[in-house]
């Protein structure tokens, strides 16, 4: 009977030391499934986040594009390209709205050198235009200014006098 009830004990040892254990592997699984579910949210909030940032962004444009021909006569553009040689160029800029405000400026930033390689932005100049707020396609000439003379990959800005941005675009200008 002794060894009847030593038996019962060891296998009672057992049966707990098993649920024990099968006890602590459901917990590291709801660790586990508590981790994942972390990640989720955090995802979820990263990509919340880049939404409205993005969105934000929009709100600031009036939507439409940039672009660049090399003159602009009797309401013909000439030679559209993204890719010219050294020189000076007109801006085109048609947008989805009127632009709704008097005053812009176009901003020439260089954004790559002239190997195609990727550099800091580095602004050349920012450019005042008077327009009529209820224009949504236009265009920009200024031989001095609207003067690209090295190599490289420009973006272009339409914005308003406040910085907020309506719309660009980028040129590759390559050497004569």
């Amino acid at each position: 009977m002794k060894i009847k009830s030593n038996l019962t004990f060891i296998l009672a040892l057992i049966i707990s030391i098993g649920a024990f254990f099968a006890c602590s592997k459901l917990t590291d699984a709801e660790k586990e499934i508590k981790e994942k579910v972390e990640d989720v949210k955090e995802k979820t909030e990263t990509t919340t986040e880049t939404t409205k940032t993005e969105e934000k962004s929009e709100t600031n444009t009036t939507g439409g594009k940039l672009y660049f021909c090399e003159d602009y006569v009797n309401g013909r553009e000439i030679g559209v390209s993204d890719r010219f040689t050294t020189g000076w160029l007109t801006v085109m800029v048609k947008t989805d709205e009127p632009i709704g405000v008097g005053k812009v400026e176009l901003r020439l930033s260089k954004i790559k050198d002239e190997f195609g390689e990727s550099i800091s932005e580095k602004i050349i100049r920012d450019i005042d235009f008077n327009i009529q707020p209820d224009w949504d396609y236009t265009y920009f000439q200024d031989k001095k200014n609207l003067k690209f003379d090295t190599p490289g990959t420009y973006k272009v800005t339409l914005m308003k006098t406040d910085g907020t941005p309506i719309v660009s675009g980028e040129v590759e200008v390559v050497s004569r």
